[in-house]
């Protein structure tokens, strides 16, 4: 009777889970990092499909929301979603303009498993993370994104 209790209990928890699939650092303050998680139950996407929040290591590591200054930049726009597929963008890509042509950021479940998946220079990477060089003024210098390619290497592509 414990062990089903048990088996119960664990189930339960890993039925609704938030998951990240992908990170942000930048230079400035590189102990806070930007997490983009996936809302899964139940092996689908939930509403909305993803979300991003700051965990601030330069502090005591406690998590926080997007501030109204932030959301333009880092909020996910959703432009397509179903139960195991959703797309979407962010306002810092968008700034990239046409050095990032391919500016939507595929999450797929695989195994129950989310993954975020942006193709660069014709070849869809799994992102692991984005590292962004910004100057003083606060624009991007340039991105680094890394992540691991379809025949299972890791791979990093610098933006400029």
């Amino acid at each position: 009777m414990k062990s089903l209790l048990t088996a119960i209990v664990l189930f339960a928890s890993f039925s609704g889970f938030a998951q990240d699939v992908f990170v942000i650092k930048k230079n400035m303050n590189p102990k806070n990092e930007l997490h983009f998680k996936a809302e899964v139950a139940s092996c689908k996407l939930k509403t909305p499909a993803v979300s991003a929040y700051w965990l601030m290591g330069e502090e005591d590591g406690h998590t926080e929301g997007l501030t109204s200054n932030e959301k333009p930049y880092f909020e996910p726009k959703i432009s397509f979603t179903n139960s195991v597929d959703a797309d979407f963008t962010i306002g810092a890509m968008e700034k990239m303009g046409k050095k990032l042509p391919d500016q939507n950021i595929r999450v797929r479940l695989e195994n129950c498993k989310p993954k975020a998946f942006l193709e660069v220079e014709g070849q869809e990477i799994q992102i692991t993370e984005i590292f962004v060089q910004v100057n003083m003024l606060m624009s991007v210098k340039y991105m680094n994104i890394s992540g691991i390619a379809p025949n299972g290497q890791k791979v990093s592509h610098r933006i400029e």
